[in-house]
């Protein structure tokens, strides 16, 4: 039985890579590498924050593990400075979380810095439309792991398995699979059909209103098994 949606946030709820690109790019300037573009970023991305900014920068030096910690430390320092340039959500993505809170427990669940996320969540969700966050958190291993969507499963009352995660990327579908979770990908995001379909996706939502058919759908199949 389905209690909870889970819902990604970059790619998902929301287009970052701008915000993002600003915060590599102030880092990337500082230690003297070079800039990067919106389509560089989005190769990046999805990983969590240390990743993201040890794929931009140059080799050797993503190399360095120390030299990628001090990055990352200012990285974390400039993106209090641009993470809240992101003002709005994809279109219906607002309303179909709203909805959907009608009916289930909602929490977002991301790689993107804990402290960040909420705040971000305020900004551009619907009030009310959700009941708990769970970013990345220090030294607590990221997505595609399963502890971060088990503490945000218990923080929301549920188990994971009750949860249904909806995601734009590879992690989110290996996140779904190692927590024991079915998967909506949807193809507004960073990532297309076929990259999604090539790591294990088996439900498509070309936009947010999908969302509800399939997860009527998987609710349907569902009963049909428990009646065999």
């Amino acid at each position: 039985m389905i209690k909870a949606i889970l819902f990604d946030f970059d790619g998902t709820i929301a287009d970052t890579v701008s915000a993002l690109r600003e915060g590599v790019n102030l880092v990337m300037e500082e230690f003297g590498y070079p800039t990067h573009t919106d389509e560089d970023i989005l190769q990046y991305v999805n990983r969590g924050a240390r990743e993201l900014i040890r794929r931009a920068m140059p080799e050797p030096e993503a190399g360095d593990a120390e030299l990628v910690d001090r990055a990352y430390a200012y990285y974390n320092k400039c993106m209090e400075k641009v993470f809240l340039h992101t003002k709005e959500p994809y279109p219906g993505v607002a309303e179909l979380i709203a909805d959907l809170h009608t009916r289930y427990r909602i929490g977002v669940l991301s790689n993107k810095q804990d402290e960040y996320l909420l705040r971000l969540c305020e900004q551009v969700l619907l009030p009310g439309s959700f009941d708990a966050t769970q970013g990345v958190v220090p030294d607590k291993p990221t997505k595609p792991d399963p502890y971060l969507s088990g503490r945000l499963a218990e923080r929301l009352g549920v188990l994971p398995e009750e949860c249904v995660m909806v995601g734009d990327s590879d992690v989110d579908i290996a996140t779904a699979a190692n927590a024991g979770m079915e998967h909506i990908g949807v193809l507004w995001g960073f990532r297309p059909e076929e990259f999604l379909r090539e790591h294990g996706a088996r439900h498509f939502a070309k936009t947010p209103r999908d969302v509800i058919e399939i997860l009527n759908q998987i609710e349907r199949s569902e009963k049909e098994k428990g009646k065999c």
